[in-house]
């Protein structure tokens, strides 16, 4: 070996198989990997204080709707565990490191949602995985969904919302009881209250009912939806025009049955997710102040850095506003000593249970021990042709004619996943979850009554490399022997980015069945991502030269040590089956 790394990784799961096999592919160009399997606590702690690593397995999930990942690439970042700094490409017209350059100006740029600010993170990825490499990606889990044959239109990737304009069910199947509805199983909500929400349950039934501000499609594009459109009057002054002719459904008692969606709604709303609910932080970063046009303008004023005097952009607003909106009608009828709307109003605790909305169903029935039923609201503005037929909303393409004739989503509250899969089976549930058992899905998939689809999950898996000046190998500044514009360190990272066979931990560890990523943000963040990112699909050769420069003669020794390995690998089998066939 030319010299021995460091790689740490957390106990249980794969993560240890992740490391060792990636220990044996190093090998081959002759970097040997101490592995260190260390449980969670320690591992973290080791992650953001002491790192004493050259190479860790990480991932991340849950994922977001904007590429900036400013706390990770970021020189003064909170999970900048690479050890990036500005001084490894510091730009003299820039001021600045350029990665660091690209992260600033990516949360500046408006509007959001621009061709340019999406070609600007196009160049910083490209940027990031060619000229500093801090992390290699490795894949990401897909889930698994089964469901009857006959149901026609359904997309897994859009779920069940988008998808319901598109579905029919072309006959009825084994155990069904009616074909205008569709039945799934999830578990008991606990609070439908969207701004005390903790559980995807919960979320569930209220996106059902309440539409978003602007809405994200599967691929994180931005559309308007309750907003027409919206202008930049200023980069920190942002004008929007509110969709007219949006009626409320009436809620449990029918005091209000003829209300309509207007500024003052979105106003309420706005306030209400700033300062009581259980993700404020999210609006109260950035959103300097809120003013009402008219009935149907609304002007949000925006604050990226509340500590300076001046007002700053904040180019990842919009994926803030993906926030459903409250009937200020309802919830604000009374108001609290301070002039804010009184939450220990009854009408608060009855909308937590019996919630409504201008979305495509309205609460039918809610029984948390048995079921919830759903119903298309008559009167919802996304079967009114009149509003939907708005050129900039491409409604029929993203969400269908709703022609199909259903009517109802009835969701089953079960918690074993074996129990909801016996139920699909016998027809009582007409789609489920299969990610969590691989024989279930093969025998479906053979299954002529049954089809299968998968989406990949929002998760970030990747080898991280610690490129600080203390690690005397993968964090070494000197230049390159044969390119002198790059580190040793740069290539060093570079040579075991090649060397890693992703494919092979992948069939070893997952029979095949994950996604190799490129990328270094999600790849569920579609458009966001580069379609020319560079790979470093697996190339020994490309390893080993990479290596030159780095150790004395390592091309020639690598090469003599890459034949050797192999050699030893070809004994290494004839043993193994010499042994198996004398056994027999």
């Amino acid at each position: 070996f030319y010299f021995t790394l460091v790689a740490k990784t957390n106990s249980g799961g794969v993560r240890p198989d992740y490391v060792n096999l990636i220990k044996q592919q190093a090998a081959r160009i002759g970097i040997n990997l101490e592995v260190i399997i260390q449980d969670w606590p320690t591992f973290v702690g080791e992650l953001l204080a002491y790192r004493n690593f050259d190479l860790c397995y990480v991932a991340l999930s849950g994922g977001g709707l904007d590429p900036d990942m400013t706390g990770f690439y970021s020189e003064n970042g909170s999970l900048n565990l690479f050890g990036y700094h500005t001084d490894m490409d510091y730009d003299p017209a820039l001021g600045t490191g350029k990665n660091e350059w690209y992260m600033r100006q990516g949360t500046i740029m408006m509007p959001p949602d621009s061709q340019e600010r999406i070609q600007h993170y196009w160049d910083w990825e490209q940027y990031l995985m060619d000229k500093i490499l801090p992390l290699q990606p490795t894949f990401a889990p897909s889930y698994y969904e089964a469901y009857w044959n006959n149901l026609q239109g359904y997309d897994y990737d859009k779920e069940i919302l988008q998808s319901w304009g598109k579905m029919n069910w072309t006959e009825s199947h084994a155990g069904q009881i009616q074909t205008d509805e569709v039945v799934i199983a999830d578990e008991a909500w606990s609070d439908l209250n969207p701004l005390f929400q903790d559980d995807s349950a919960s979320k569930f039934v209220t996106s059902a009912l309440m539409d978003p501000f602007v809405w994200f499609d599967n691929d994180a594009s931005v559309w308007p939806h309750l907003v027409k459109n919206w202008t930049h009057l200023s980069d920190t002054h942002v004008r929007f025009t509110l969709r007219e002719g949006i009626k409320w459904q009436s809620n449990l008692d029918g005091n209000f049955t003829d209300e309509y969606f207007d500024a003052e709604d979105v106003y309420f709303t706005l306030h209400m997710w700033r300062y009581i609910s259980c993700d404020c932080q999210r609006i109260c970063s950035w959103l300097e102040d809120v003013i009402i046009v008219d009935k149907y303008t609304i002007d949000l004023i925006i604050d990226g850095d509340s500590s300076t005097p001046e007002l700053e952009p904040y180019a990842p607003y919009l994926t803030d506003l993906y926030i459903k909106i409250l009937p200020e009608h309802y919830l604000n009828q009374t108001q609290d000593i301070t002039g804010h709307p009184d939450i220990t109003d009854s009408s608060w605790n009855i909308f937590a249970f019996n919630p409504f909305g201008t979305g495509l169903f309205e609460l039918t029935s809610a029984d948390k021990s048995v079921e919830t039923i759903l119903n298309v609201f008559p009167e919802c503005w996304w079967l009114n042709n009149t509003i939907t037929s708005d050129p900039d909303l491409n409604w029929d393409e993203r969400f269908g004619d709703f022609s199909g004739g259903l009517d109802q989503l009835r969701i089953k509250h079960l918690s074993s996943p074996y129990e909801i899969l016996a139920e699909f089976e016998h027809g009582r549930i007409d789609i489920a979850d299969v990610s969590f058992d691989h024989n279930k899905r093969d025998s479906y998939l053979l299954n002529s009554d049954f089809a299968i689809q998968s989406k990949i999950k929002q998760y970030f898996g990747f080898v991280g490399y610690n490129m600080r000046p203390v690690r005397p190998v993968v964090g070494n500044a000197e230049p390159w022997g044969p390119d002198p514009s790059i580190t040793k360190g740069l290539a060093v990272r570079k040579a075991i980015s090649y060397a890693m066979d992703r494919e092979e931990i992948n069939n070893i560890v997952h029979g095949g069945e994950y996604t190799l990523t490129d990328h270094p943000i999600y790849v569920t963040l579609g458009v966001w991502c580069n379609p020319n990112i560079i790979k470093y699909n697996h190339d020994l050769n490309k390893a080993m030269e990479y290596m030159t420069g780095c150790i004395g003669q390592t091309t020639v020794i690598g090469t003599n040590y890459y034949s050797l390995f192999i050699l030893s690998e070809i004994i290494l089998c004839a043993f193994i089956l010499l042994k198996k066939k004398n056994k027999k």
